[in-house]
């Protein structure tokens, strides 16, 4: 058997059908994926020598995938269908191993009377000699349940939309529909048209903008010329006294400190005033400190 025989893709459509998938299929007939897709483009152009036998006719290639891929979306629909008819059974496991299924009428005997009876485990087996696994029960999805029923039978198990009005009002509101009934004529307004108003009369009498004749017009004051004040003499202020250039005592004071320098003997400054300092009866004041004493500059 050849690539790109009807034999070849037949068993290729198989393999679609039984894997699934277009890549699986590939892997199992050992041909690459682009190749499969290549072909299939082919196909579908109409191009010859890609015709093959499938479900009892000869169809392209690209159709016979088209119901391969329809069976394998059966099946899942059939399993989904027998999921929810009949639940699911999961093999029980505790920590990772799985859990057998234990001989319920020995249980009423030790060891020892097992061991006396010739019997080396407490676990069913099968024909063949294998451990029978202990099974947990699951009940369908109610969602899953609805879903396919609303999906078959949508009348009845589809889903409704109903539409809830509540109106809160103090008494009875009727409305009536005068559908049969002509309508009223719309009364039209007539405007009256307003009164033409008399042109101006051309006249000399002007009274009644500049008053009456006989009311006297009194006459506009005359500017009355104020006499020019003569200019008053400049009188020139005396000015300030310099500041006397001598220098104050406390400035010459300061001033020979500044010759003096840092750490040069000084006077003591005096009192201008005699008090109890200058008697030494509080021990201070100026002058020469007493024996065992210290004078601090």
């Amino acid at each position: 058997m050849t690539k790109r025989s009807p034999e070849f893709f037949a068993e290729l459509v198989a393999a679609i059908a039984q894997t699934g998938s277009i890549a699986a299929a590939a892997k199992a007939c050992r041909c690459s994926v682009s190749s499969v897709w290549g072909w299939l483009s082919s196909s579908a152009k109409g191009e010859p020598g890609f015709d093959v036998d499938w479900m009892g006719e000869t169809v392209p290639l690209h159709q016979a995938v088209k119901q391969a891929q329809r069976l394998v979306s059966a099946a899942i629909l059939d399993r989904f269908r027998s999921r929810l008819l009949h639940g699911t059974d999961e093999v029980a496991r505790f920590q990772g191993r799985t859990v057998f299924r234990r001989d319920p009428a020995l249980d009423h005997l030790d060891d020892k009377s097992l061991e006396q009876l010739g019997i080396t485990t407490r676990y069913l087996k099968d024909a063949e000699g294998n451990f029978i696994p202990e099974m947990i029960h699951h009940e369908p999805p109610v969602q899953g349940v609805l879903a396919l029923l609303a999906a078959e039978f949508p009348k009845v198990w589809g889903a409704k939309s109903t539409v809830e009005i509540n109106q809160k009002s103090s008494g009875v509101k009727i409305v009536r529909h005068g559908y049969d009934q002509p309508k009223a004529p719309v009364p039209v307004e007539v405007v009256q048209e307003a009164p033409a108003l008399a042109p101006p009369s051309v006249d000399d009498d002007l009274s009644d903008l500049l008053g009456e004749e006989s009311e006297p017009v009194e006459p506009e004051p005359e500017a009355i010329e104020l006499p020019v004040p003569e200019p008053q003499p400049v009188i020139q202020a005396e000015p300030e006294p310099p500041p006397p250039t001598g220098l104050t005592e406390l400035q010459r004071e300061l001033l020979s400190r500044l010759k003096a320098g840092p750490g040069s003997t000084r006077s003591a400054p005096v009192r201008p005033t005699g008090g109890a300092a200058d008697n030494f009866e509080d021990g201070v004041g100026p002058g020469q400190p007493r024996p065992g004493g210290v004078k601090v500059l």
